[in-house]
């Protein structure tokens, strides 16, 4: 009797563990959890590459408001406590010169048009200051830049043009070698890197404070893009390597180092393709075999209905922890300072990770980021400082090179 009682009580006890362990495993997560919206909230996020304005201009809607399409518009945005956006024009590899300034000027006055119509919402931002105070005045700042140096065309004259409309930064190239310098996804490596005008435009791009960006840049090129500028060099929408071994378009462990030993910043695309190996093999699939075999767009109904059947087999969403193993991977080489979020959203098609759909979801980030043991001021760093400090750092390097002349 007595050996029943005694057993009748262990059983008691392990319920009574298990029961006290669980509920504190899920208090400590919901506590996590509204420590992540409450950071999201209280501090200021930007993310340094979203395509919205190509997605508006393909299919106009009011960004006010909840888009049908798209993963950026003004309501998803609050819902993650976004504040900032790096709002790129984007231009195709395959135009000329003048057709690449003309539609320069068409994504400018989208976003102007946007802030002019909203201004309860939206602000210009053209340096760290003006992010701040739309910060403290509950506006999301859409700052400019530009992706693909293809319109300087051969006139550095233009470059102070985009200064002027207010372009944050440029990123030298984007899918084939243009005048400045190669692409990492061009086999033509016409310059080995930069070409000697790229390299006039490395240095006028210091003189006028615009950032350099050498996403979508061969290894050479940002070898020399980091030997030529005086300036902190950065990528805005970049992941590791050595996540994705053969995937140029991501960062060497060693470009990681020479980047951070120039103040430089790493800010981790959110693409599938750029985060998980296998991911990146069915995508490859998807753009180099299937797309190019059937001459059937990726992005048109039937491309995105294939998509759908394909990934019912095929891992083709990543997650928001791998999205932070490469956060932690860039931290462990070079430490907090030199890591940001550069979503790409508007830009990845359907290759968002499964539980980081859009603007709504940087609270997903940051309670990944939290478990695993993140002060918040190291979390703030990653959301935002890291790149507002290297934003400042290269306005201050041109204002030292104007002053010397």
């Amino acid at each position: 009797m007595k050996n029943l009682i005694k057993s009748m009580l262990i059983i008691l006890l392990i319920c009574f563990i298990s029961f006290s362990c669980k509920y504190r495993d899920d208090y400590d997560e919901k506590q996590l959890w509204e420590k992540a919206y409450n950071i999201c909230e209280s501090q200021l996020i930007l993310d340094s590459h979203i395509d919205w304005p190509l997605k508006y201009l393909l299919f106009p809607e009011d960004i006010s408001r909840r888009t049908t399409k798209g993963d950026f518009d003004y309501i998803r945005a609050k819902q993650g406590g976004l504040d900032a956006v790096l709002s790129v024009a984007y231009i195709p590899a395959n135009m000329d010169v003048d057709e690449g300034r003309i539609l320069v000027d068409s994504i400018l006055e989208i976003i102007n048009n946007q802030i002019k119509t909203h201004p309860d919402k939206f602000a210009y931002a053209k340096n760290t200051y003006d992010i701040e105070r739309n910060f403290n005045n509950n506006l999301i700042s859409l700052p400019l830049c530009l992706e693909n140096g293809m319109p300087i065309g051969n006139d550095l004259e233009y470059l102070k043009y985009l200064k002027e409309q207010g372009i944050v930064y440029i990123t030298l190239n984007h899918d084939k070698t243009n005048q400045i310098s190669d692409s990492n996804f061009d086999e033509n490596r016409e310059w080995k890197g930069l070409s000697p005008f790229g390299i006039e435009v490395i240095k006028e791009m210091n003189r006028l404070g615009i950032i350099i960006d050498i996403s979508h840049s061969t290894d050479s090129t940002v070898s020399q893009s980091l030997r030529y500028s005086k300036a902190p060099v950065i990528a805005t929408h970049s992941s590791c390597r050595h996540f994705t071994p053969g995937f140029e378009r991501n960062l060497s462990d060693t470009l990681i180092k020479a980047i951070a030993a120039k103040d430089g910043i790493i800010m981790i695309n959110f693409g599938s393709f750029f985060l998980d190996n296998e991911c990146f093999k069915n995508w490859a699939y998807l753009f180099y075999i299937w797309q190019d075999s059937t001459g059937i767009d990726l992005t048109s109904s039937e491309g995105i209905k294939f998509i759908n059947e394909y990934g019912k087999t095929h891992k083709i969403h990543s997650d928001s922890k791998k999205l932070v193993d490469h956060i932690e991977h860039v931290i462990n080489l070079v430490g907090i300072d030199h890591v940001g979020i550069g979503s790409d959203y508007d830009g990845i098609l359907s290759a968002q990770p499964s539980d980081l759909p859009d603007v709504s979801s940087y609270p997903v980030i940051v309670y990944e980021l939290l478990k695993r043991g993140y002060a918040e001021n190291d979390i703030k760093k990653i959301l935002s400082e890291n790149f507002l400090r290297v934003w400042n750092d290269v306005i201050e390097i041109s204002d030292s090179l104007n002053n010397m002349i």
